[in-house]
């Protein structure tokens, strides 16, 4: 049954498998207790891609062409002994850095988990080296199943460039202990596309599929009036459900956001996730609470890892004020409407 605007969504039981219930449950999290030190990091190593996306700040800022040194990594890594997980994203493609197999190879040094994403048109000549230096899972975007489509979401790139770096990579991890993934982002520009975006995945041999909705990056909110929680339920549910059969009679491994909350009122003030546990470097050693703020204003930043030592930042009062927020409100103006709270808050 399609439910109208408004109506409370109900997620048919063979479809539940598929959701993340909220970040708290799936990282083993509880709100105001933050982790003694970060455990996840977002690591912007440069700002510099080959492609600039519709849903991407390359869009509309130019980069810089800075990245983060191997000297500031490695130092970093080192302040931080029971650091799990250290996935390489940010405002550009991480395969563009020459050395970023140096920067995942001393995160293997230290038994830390490494994961990148990517748009794929580097796979080939770029990645053996990092799976050689020990990436743990690579996502691969994958926002759109026809040129058209495809195109519009990532800056014209052709599904003939798509299909081979997705076989490409499907190649290259083969026998190695390396995930392989494919991450879409769905909006209004390509939700109709769900269900032959997973059959094209599925073609080419992926198993694993990680959805969300586009969302805002700063305090410039105009992509959230793309997101699925800006249209009708009713509208969403239909191509969610049968993107979802697919991946059910094609035995992937999707994880989803509990799409209930479409129509949920409380989603909007759930808690951020993303404070207690973890963090996001930019190219120029700020940290940030997540990739939302990569390029927020001065006033986002809660320290810089060229100034000051991770751990002290960490407990600041900046973030303790910000991890409040979340509990007594207001949160910050660029946290508010927030998709990716909508999704995998507390609610």
């Amino acid at each position: 049954m399609i439910p109208e605007h408004g109506s409370a969504v109900v997620v048919p039981e063979r479809f539940r498998k598929f959701l993340v219930t909220d970040d708290f449950d799936r990282y083993g999290l509880v709100p105001g207790q933050p982790t003694p030190t970060p455990q996840y990091l977002q690591v912007e190593l440069t700002d510099l891609c080959n492609l600039a996306c519709a849903g991407c700040l390359r869009a509309v800022h130019e980069s810089s062409g800075q990245h983060l040194s191997l000297e500031a990594f490695v130092a970093l890594l080192d302040q931080l002994p029971d650091l799990g997980h250290v996935s390489f994203v940010g405002g550009g493609e991480a395969l563009i850095v020459r050395d970023f197999a140096a920067y995942v190879q001393a995160c293997t040094d230290r038994s830390v988990f490494t994961s990148t994403n990517t748009n794929g048109l580097l796979v080939r000549r770029r990645l053996t080296p990092v799976l050689d230096a020990g990436l743990g899972l690579i996502a691969i975007s994958v926002d759109g199943a026809d040129d058209a489509t495809l195109g519009r979401m990532r800056s014209g790139l052709r599904l003939i460039q798509l299909s081979a770096a997705l076989r490409e990579a499907a190649s290259l991890t083969k026998g190695r202990e390396t995930g392989l993934s494919a991450a879409v982002t769905l909006s209004a520009a390509n939700l109709e596309q769900f269900p032959a975006i997973v059959d094209f995945v599925a073609d080419h041999g992926l198993t694993r599929v990680s959805v969300e909705s586009l969302h805002h990056w700063g305090e410039d909110k105009t992509l959230n009036a793309e997101s699925l929680f800006a249209l009708p339920a009713g509208d969403v549910v239909p191509h969610l459900e049968a993107g979802l059969g697919r991946a059910d009679e094609r035995d992937l491994r999707l994880s989803i956001f509990d799409y209930s909350r479409l129509t949920s009122p409380a989603a909007a003030n759930a808690v951020c996730p993303w404070p207690w546990d973890a963090g996001y470097i930019t190219k120029d050693g700020d940290v940030t609470p997540c990739c939302v703020h990569m390029e927020s204003s001065p006033g986002n930043v809660l320290g810089n890892i060229h100034q000051a030592p991770i751990a002290e930042i960490w407990t600041s009062k900046p973030y303790r004020s910000l991890r409040d927020s979340f509990l007594q409100g207001p949160v910050w103006s660029s946290c508010e409407g927030c998709v990716y709270r909508m999704e995998f808050g507390r609610v």
